[in-house]
Formats: C-alpha cells, sequence, structure tokens
C-alpha cells in the first residue's frame, strides 16, 4: 500500500472514530468492516506522528510508517548506523532495521537514567560528607578555642 494512501486512510479512520461514531462504537465499526483494530491504530498513529510529504513515504509501508511514527521525533530524520554498519535516516530502514534502532535507543535512555542517578546519589553523597565534615570542624574548633 502506498504511503500516501497510509496517511489518507489514517486520517479518514480518525475522522470516523472522533465524530461520526458514539463512544465505543468504533471497535465494532471496524469489525463489519473486517478491519483489525490494532492495523486500524496503526494507519491512525502514523497519520498524526509523521509528515505526509516525507521524501519517501509513497514507497514506503505501513509497517515501516508506524515503526517510524513510534520512534522519538527527534531521531526520525536524523542518520543512525544499523547492525551491519550502514549509515540510513529512518526512511531507508527496514522494519528489523527500525525495531533494532528502537530497542538501542531504549537502552541508550535507561543507561542515561541509570547514570543521571548515579549523579544524583553521589551528590547527595557528597553533601552529607561536606555536612559532617563543617561539623566535625564546628566540634573541633570549640574544643580546641
Amino acid at each position: 500500500m502506498a504511503g500516501q494512501s497510509i496517511f489518507e486512510i489514517g486520517r479518514r479512520l480518525k475522522h470516523v472514530k472522533e465524530n461520526d461514531l458514539a463512544h465505543g462504537e468504533f471497535g465494532k465499526w471496524l469489525e463489519n468492516i473486517q478491519m483489525p483494530y490494532r492495523q486500524a491504530n496503526r494507519f491512525i498513529k502514523v497519520s498524526e506522528e509523521l509528515q505526509t510529504n516525507m521524501t519517501t513515504s509513497s514507497q514506503i509501508g505501513l509497517n515501516v510508517l508506524y515503526e517510524i511514527a513510534t520512534l522519538p521525533e527527534s531521531e526520525r530524520t536524523i542518520e543512525h548506523t544499523t547492525s551491519s554498519g550502514e549509515t540510513k535516516t529512518p526512511d531507508e530502514m527496514t522494519v528489523r532495521e527500525l525495531r533494532e534502532l528502537k530497542k538501542e535507543l531504549k537502552q541508550r535512555d535507561e543507561e542515561k537514567s541509570q547514570l543521571q542517578s548515579q549523579l544524583e546519589q553521589a551528590q547527595r553523597s557528597e553533601s552529607i560528607a561536606h555536612k559532617q565534615l563543617e561539623k566535625y570542624i564546628s566540634i573541633h574548633n570549640i574544643y580546641r578555642g
């Protein structure tokens, strides 16, 4: 399915969901037109998250577009190095490469979060040690004087 059609289907599904059906009826409507709920949500996500003017969107399928749409926005247009050593932007990657990229980004974020926690703990320990040292010096000076 061509990229531009994916965006149009997503926009139309979103319109039906938000404007034409009562709350809770969307799933029944999808069953009636024989479209899996998960697939409908992917169409909607792609149409909401990605620009329709993506340079190669007309050649990209739904699964690739969905993987790109679920990347952090800041990562969608920059080059990344794949596991095979190639440098590609997300719109040039396969679904497998995009999933690997998402896994790497998640791991990087977890490592960053862990390092931030360690830094905060070290800063707290340093602050406590500094206060204890000040207290020791203060007490020591009282006994000297």
